[in-house]
């Protein structure tokens, strides 16, 4: 899917996956030099295990990763998730966060009111 995020000269459309995102948003980490991102010293970070984007990685680890530093990058903070302001993140769209369906009420068959999604 194309998306436009923060590049090296300004924004740039790119395709991304999980995997180009998370390589990505630690080239942007990097100051958009290959070989510091291989060398990353921060061991701690929670996309340290997949920021080369080779090899086999397991897509759920992946994902739990994505979430786990958009929570860091929050603060802790679960519901300022969903407000991130960062729209050229690279892992912006894979934030983990859904869209809940609206509630509206209607009439059930048996002439009750209740509360159904839609």
């Amino acid at each position: 899917m194309q998306y436009v995020i923060q590049g090296k000269t300004g924004p740039k459309t790119v395709n991304l996956n999980r995997r180009k995102a998370i390589r990505e948003r630690c080239l942007n980490c990097a100051g958009w030099l290959a070989r510091d991102v291989t060398e990353c010293k921060f061991s701690d970070c929670q996309l340290y295990l997949f920021r080369t984007g080779q090899g086999r990685q397991e897509p759920k680890a992946r994902n739990r990763a994505i979430r786990q530093y958009c929570l860091w990058c929050m603060n802790g903070q679960r519901a300022e998730i969903a407000k991130c302001p960062s729209f050229d993140c690279s892992l912006f769209q894979y934030r983990g966060v859904r869209k809940r369906p609206q509630k509206s009420i209607s009439m059930r068959k048996k002439g009750r009111i209740g509360v159904t999604s839609e």
